[in-house]
């Protein structure tokens, strides 16, 4: 079986790559990428294994995506989201299995993509990074549950600013942006729309490094996910809210900006020429945050912590008729490369790399039968079977349990300000 990595040397799908080195079964390992100095770099990380290659991609061309996908079994979609269209009209025209990252917001172009895989009896996962693990985490705590209120969804992002790459940056800032209408909601049966920057603040108790945090409401697609999914109706989920932070770093500029209103600006003229105040500070950024490959424990020590991002997921709702509360936890393990000499990103988006190479082999393994471009959650794939296998992988999942009379679910808001509503709960023994 050969499978391709598009975008395979990136800061996500570099660490899909090492886990299939380490645990996959395929006879060819192909990485399709731009740039070939990073991708031998990346090879080199295999310890010889000659499954590897390496072939130039531009996925900007969509017959170059073609092109690479013949004769392929498999592909993993780790390309920036601007090139998600051109890899599906691509996967379509090739008809292959594979996973992707990238989400797709065009519901007419969703439609249209899905069936013809189904028709072809192909089958690729999409928005397949770390939303795979938040959705399976939320239908986990939905398990132990008689009825649910809320899913509460956290994304704990800790990297310095100082340690980025040019597809981090340009995820990060743009989620700010108070032109956007992507940060929503869904509550009762409906999607609440165009929430602005930095709305529905709540706090949670991260495992270390990051502690307690306050988040906000983030440009995340499971609450336009989950309610499809068969548990979520059978709980009868009453609102499903996405919220995250940024290390300290990100969080002050990005406050900095959007109150002087760079992401709005018009041009400036400057000797001359006209320029965007909010690209000139977007391009120092990536220049000054250009990284170095590097030994994991001395990059540690310097940042402080261990580059990662921490995904939780709040479950709250009732069992025997007492309100109950769940948290978990996902946290990868530092470091993910076994020490070898890498980025701080590639460590840091090994939580998008494990989800993809975990999908992938599942997929391969005759594990997910649904076909279409669907997401995980949508399919029969049990959250435990998922879960178990980042575990093997050495991702730590905890739990906490809370409980408290029912009548805490009716006191409360209907959007909690922060965890100082939940301040009368106890951790369960």
């Amino acid at each position: 079986m050969k499978v391709v990595c598009l975008g395979g040397a990136g800061a996500m799908a570099s660490s899909c790559v090492y886990d299939l080195h380490k645990t996959s079964d395929f006879d060819e390992i192909v990485i399709a990428d731009f740039d070939e100095g990073k991708a031998r770099q990346v090879i080199n990380l295999m310890d010889g294994d000659k499954r590897f290659s390496y072939v130039r991609l531009d996925a900007s061309k969509k017959d170059e995506i073609v092109k690479v996908l013949k004769g392929a079994d498999y592909v993993v979609d780790g390309l920036p989201d601007q090139y998600m269209y051109n890899f599906m009209d691509a996967a379509t025209e090739v008809g292959i299995n594979g996973v992707s990252l990238s989400m797709l917001e065009d519901l007419d172009k969703a439609a249209y993509y899905s069936s013809a895989l189904e028709k072809m009896g192909k089958t690729v996962l999409i928005g397949n990074g770390g939303c795979a693990t938040t959705c399976e985490m939320a239908m986990l705590g939905c398990e132990e549950m008689d009825e649910v209120d809320d899913i509460d969804i956290y994304w704990g992002m800790w990297r310095p600013i100082t340690y980025s790459s040019v597809g981090l940056t340009y995820s990060v800032i743009p989620q700010f942006d108070p032109r956007s209408d992507a940060r929503v909601y869904w509550e009762k049966g409906k999607i609440i729309r165009n929430l602005p920057p930095f709305a529905l603040p709540r706090e949670l108790e991260f495992p270390k490094p990051i502690g307690r945090q306050e988040t906000y409401i983030i440009m995340h697609w499971e609450p336009e996910t989950l309610p499809f999914v068969s548990i979520i109706k059978e709980k009868r989920v009453k609102r499903i809210v996405a919220r995250g932070i940024w290390h300290y770093g990100w969080t002050r500029l990005i406050r900095a900006l959007f109150e002087n209103g760079f992401f709005e600006a018009e041009p400036v003229e400057i000797n001359g020429v006209k320029v965007s105040p909010f690209e000139v500070v977007m391009k120092h950024i990536i220049r000054q945050s250009a990284e170095k490959w590097e030994d994991p424990y001395k990059l540690a020590g310097k940042i402080g912590f261990n580059p990662q991002c921490i995904l939780s997921v709040e479950i709250t709702g009732y069992k025997n008729g007492m309100g109950k509360r769940s948290v978990y936890h996902s946290q990868m393990p530092y470091p993910f490369f076994d020490g070898k000499p890498v980025t701080a990103s590639m460590e840091y988006g090994s939580y998008v790399g494990v989800p993809l190479s975990v999908s992938l082999q599942m997929l391969e393994h005759g594990e997910i039968p649904m076909k279409g471009a669907v997401t995980i959650e949508t399919t029969s794939v049990s959250p435990k079977k998922y879960l178990d296998e980042c575990g093997k992988r050495g991702v730590k999942l905890t739990r906490q349990k809370l409980l408290r009379g029912a009548g805490i679910m009716e006191d409360r808001p209907s959007i909690p300000q922060g965890t100082r509503d939940y301040r009368s709960w106890s951790l369960q023994p």
